[in-house]
């Protein structure tokens, strides 16, 4: 099953081509592949049955500059009968991509057979590019909470202009006490008409993470300012709310 998409063995950046929200030249940021795979289980498949199939990839060895994450719902809306978990994986560039997948491929037949016994996935690739890095490691268990938001660019302007006001927000959250790792993933493959530019990720340190992020952005009536540095640029809906895990980290 995850053969299928990586047959797209691409630079980040590609993404570009055919997309509805280009960026000026002089705004191109640094992107990484990121490959989601939205999942249900088969019948009588369950949690217990995909642990196996990641502590068998883990086996295998390192995977050198690739990491992977697992997403619960966890406030989703009307979403929650459409998957039973979002598989994550990343890589720091298009390059370690190939080879890693190249050697998965090579080494791992039937562990990609146990996802095709197992669950029943959707595959995407997005451009992913960092707003803000990931500074503080939590309590090092590698568990998280993930919110997610579509985000479309207003007509007339593009995605650097969009990116551009997210980092101004960035800024402004920073040099006043809240930090929240965010990224901007931009359909690549597999979206086909996406009604969407890019999504909006940001990632707390579990709920009392998400709880501090929450009281900072109303006690400091900081909404105000999102609308004020956005207005006019871009547009992100509701997010979604994800528990999340780290399967494996091998980026270093």
């Amino acid at each position: 099953m995850k053969q299928s998409l990586r047959l797209a063995l691409v630079a980040a950046c590609t993404f570009l081509i055919g997309s509805p929200a280009t960026l000026a030249q002089d705004d191109v940021p640094t992107f990484r592949p990121l490959e989601m795979w939205t999942c249900k289980f088969k019948d009588r498949k369950d949690q217990d049955d995909m642990d196996e199939l990641y502590e068998a990839e883990i086996a295998l060895g390192e995977a050198p500059g690739h990491a992977a994450w697992q997403l619960d719902p966890y406030l989703v809306g009307n979403r929650v009968d459409m998957f039973d978990f979002i598989w994550l994986g990343s890589w720091t560039s298009g390059t370690v991509m190939g080879e890693g997948v190249a050697n998965f491929w090579e080494t791992a037949g039937e562990i990609s057979e146990g996802w095709d016994e197992t669950v029943d996935c959707m595959g995407f690739m997005y451009a992913s590019t960092t707003i803000q890095a990931v500074e503080d490691q939590g309590d090092g268990s590698g568990n998280f909470m993930l919110s997610v938001s579509d985000c479309k660019v207003h007509h007339g302007a593009t995605a650097g202009q969009a990116l551009g006001a997210l980092r101004r927000w960035n800024d402004y959250r920073r040099a006043n006490g809240s930090i929240v790792p965010t990224f901007a993933w931009f359909p690549a493959y597999g979206q086909g008409g996406a009604e969407f530019d890019f999504k909006l990720a940001q990632a707390f340190n579990g709920p009392r993470g998400l709880g501090s992020a929450f009281s900072w952005y109303v006690d400091n009536e900081a909404y105000s300012v999102l609308n004020a540095i956005t207005q006019g640029i871009v547009d992100c809906d509701e997010a979604r709310l994800y528990n999340g895990r780290t399967i494996r980290n091998d980026q270093g």
